[in-house]
């Protein structure tokens, strides 16, 4: 077996998996992930020389070969230097692993500390009352994990994979005998420049147990897991391909990687096939993928065709499936109530009753497949079962189970807001005003950009400046007793970058208080709370169904990254302008196309199919079989036959 990286634990098991077994042609690294690729570069680079001018004394590992760049860290450890970087660790025969981190940090106790370079934020503004990872960070011109500060003010941002690159280095570092020996921490230095250390036996994460339920883990716990799974794929791999008599340990499953993965091609085809896997439905993971196959549905066909009223039974916590067996050949007029001898839960039984399963033949006539789910612990099998028939429907959208009036707040000044962002920050605010005076809308868009390079400062004062703005037109309608909204689609982006704000010009409670107040408004939660399609819920999947199209080609968030390294850096005046001139179009296609969804909503709400439309029929109850048996057995004298309705048919 090759000694591995560290990304391999943070890899799609599949991925690893094709890499070995080579199915097929591989899919050209798209431009976007090039251009992320580069950037990482260039960052790390930046930081590499930040270091060594605070830090001459640093050493940077070198050699021209896997050996010597190895005894040059090694060197460099036995030597006892403070700050290391790019060094290679002693690869861990036994574990199979090699790594490189960007930087190694000596402990106060001894040993080392291993550091990752990313770019991207590695720290977020603390909200108040929400859970996070404590913000501990120390600066480059004092690195030492010991040196670090606890800043109320931050989160440390919780991406699990930069943390399980960490565990990674940390398992090598203990291989190695160069572990610190004070706790296991690692850190990350992102586009803030500042170390943001991780407690990697902290228990952050939560993850299914064999008892079904969700259990909180640690960094290390989840990456052993991970790295010891992904060897043992690597390792049937090989064996298929002198043998293919041996199975793979993996089949492909929708997953977010997949977007990026040179492989997607290859896997789609198979996860596309018939009605489709059951990974292809939102928000299906590979725990949920593995307990429907472990129940047998594989396909959204079969998902859709579970029955709600027993999912709903399931997902409560009621074990259907056992007391089905308890009843098994028991009179079917028993009222279920009778249960309460041998079923201890009065919250059971109490359900059973409120979905009007109150006798052992009701009881018994539950979908037994569905049934089956009982004690999986997956809450979600209703809403999963609604995703795969909406996916299947013939309606590109529908309206959610049990919804009725259309909840949309309206205003008479509407502010619909969207920005731009690439690693360093937010470069563009754009607003769409929209005034409605005796029943007349007039809408105006409104650019909030800088072009120079993006510094905090920079940011800062741009963001600033769309702030105040925006407070002022709150301000003028409040003043002219109207009344005033904004929108956005997918707040949480927009929050982040606001909090960053109020947070660098001390403003961060008047922008707190605006964000949780009922006049700003996500219009992703409306459509999620309110509208299913089966596909997703993006504005750029949801907003074509009301009519909406954008002005430009390719509209995406990947596509306008590329757009503005070329709207900022080319040299080409006329190639600037171009991209210039996209970014601002595209920008100002997403806050139309808020303002477009909220009016068709209001428009054709009533249109709009209702998922219950897609239940299959109710079958006869037992008292409407015997009635129509009875009702078909009456033949008349003259050979007519009488009819449900009382009269008489030919």
């Amino acid at each position: 077996m090759p000694l591995q990286g560290g990304y391999i634990a943070k890899q799609c098991p599949v991925r690893a998996q094709n890499n070995i077994v080579l199915p097929s042609e591989l899919v050209p690294v798209p431009p976007i992930l090039e251009r992320r690729f580069e950037r990482g570069r260039q960052f790390e680079a930046a930081v590499v020389r930040a270091i060594m001018r605070l830090h001459p004394d640093a050493r940077v590992a070198e050699g021209k070969t896997t050996a010597a760049l190895e005894a040059s860290t090694s060197q460099a450890t036995a030597d006892a230097v403070s700050l290391i970087l790019g060094g290679r660790l002693p690869a861990d025969i036994t574990g199979r692993r090699v790594g490189k981190p960007d930087l190694l940090v000596i402990a106060g106790s001894g040993g080392y500390r291993a550091v990752d370079f990313k770019h991207h934020m590695a720290l977020e503004t603390a909200v108040p009352d929400r859970r996070g990872i404590p913000g501990s960070y120390s600066s480059l011109d004092r690195p030492l994990f010991e040196d670090a500060v606890l800043d109320d003010l931050f989160f440390a941002r919780k991406r699990e994979d930069d943390l399980l690159q960490l565990a990674h280095y940390q398992r090598m570092l203990e291989a190695a005998g160069l572990a610190a020996a004070d706790g296991r921490y690692g850190g990350i230095i992102g586009v803030e420049r500042q170390i943001v250390w991780y407690d990697l036996d902290a228990a952050i994460w939560r993850t299914p147990s064999s008892s079904g339920r969700q259990k909180w883990r640690s960094t290390m716990d989840v990456y052993d897991f991970e790295f010891g799974f992904r060897l043992d794929v690597l390792a049937t791999a090989q064996a298929n391909n002198s043998d293919p008599s041996v199975e793979l340990l993996v089949v492909p499953v929708r997953v977010s990687e997949c977007d990026e993965c040179p492989w997607w091609d290859y896997c789609s085809t198979q996860l596309e096939s018939g009605s489709g896997d059951v990974s292809l439905i939102p928000r299906i993971g590979w725990r949920e993928w593995k307990i429907h196959h472990d129940h047998g549905v594989s396909d959204r066909a079969a998902l859709a065709a579970l029955d709600v009223g027993t999912a709903r039974l399931v997902a409560a916590g009621v074990d259907v499936a056992g007391m089905q067996t308890l009843i098994e050949g028991l009179p079917e007029e028993t009222p279920v109530a009778d249960l309460g001898v041998v079923i201890r839960s009065k919250s059971q039984l109490a359900r059973l009753q409120a979905e009007g399963i109150a006798t052992f033949g009701a009881l018994s006539r539950l979908c037994s497949s569905t049934a089956s789910y009982s004690g999986a612990a997956l809450s979600s099998l209703v809403e999963q079962i609604d995703l795969a028939r909406a996916a299947l429907g013939a309606e590109a959208i529908y309206r959610r189970r049990g919804i009725g009036a259309l909840e949309l707040p309206r205003a008479d000044v509407e502010v619909d807001v969207d920005m731009e962002n690439v690693e360093a920050g937010v470069y563009l605010w754009g607003a769409l005003v929209t005034e409605r005076i005796h029943a007349v809308a007039t809408s105006e868009y409104h650019a909030f950009v800088v072009w120079d390079p993006l510094t905090p400062e920079a940011e800062a004062k741009n963001s600033l400046r769309f702030w105040r703005w925006l407070a002022s037109v709150r301000s003028v309608a409040r003043a002219a007793g109207r009344s005033f909204h904004a929108y956005c689609y997918n707040a949480s982006a927009e929050n982040t970058y606001l909090r960053r704000l109020g947070l660098a010009v001390g403003i961060l409670h008047e922008i707190t208080a605006f964000i949780q107040s009922e006049e700003w408004v996500d219009m992703l939660r409306v459509v999620d709370d309110q509208l299913i399609t089966g596909v997703g819920s993006g504005l750029k999947l949801v907003a074509p169904i009301a009519g909406f199209s954008w002005d430009v080609d390719d509209a995406g968030g990947g596509e306008s990254m590329l757009r503005y390294d070329v709207a900022v850096g080319s040299e080409d005046e006329t190639e600037r302008e171009s991209a210039r001139h996209w970014l601002l179009t595209y920008n100002r296609g997403d806050v139309e196309a808020t303002l477009v969804l909220r009016d068709w909503l209001g428009r054709k709400w009533d249109q709009i199919a209702t998922i219950e439309s897609l239940d299959p029929m109710p079958a006869p109850s037992e008292v409407e079989m015997i009635s129509t048996r009875a009702i078909d057995a009456i033949t008349l004298s003259d050979g007519r036959r009488a009819s449900s309705s009382g009269g008489t048919t030919a």
